[in-house]
């Protein structure tokens, strides 16, 4: 059996893990690009913000898992 190929790795964010009282989960994005597009849309609509600022950007960064 080969374990591994063909399967690329997703990624996964929660606001939690950032701090954020909030329960909003990413699963299976398929880049951090990805990840980064769904939270400024997300920030804005839940969050009232209109960007994000760059040490919270930071934050989710070292917070997005590769699954």
């Amino acid at each position: 059996m080969v374990f591994g190929f063909g399967r690329k790795k997703k990624f996964e964010f929660s606001c939690s893990s950032v701090g954020m009282n909030c329960e909003f989960e990413i699963k299976g994005a398929s880049s951090e690009q990805e990840v980064m597009e769904i939270l400024k849309v997300h920030a804005k609509n839940a969050h009232n913000m209109s960007e994000i600022p760059q040490d919270v950007i930071n934050k989710i960064k070292q917070n997005i898992r590769k699954v």
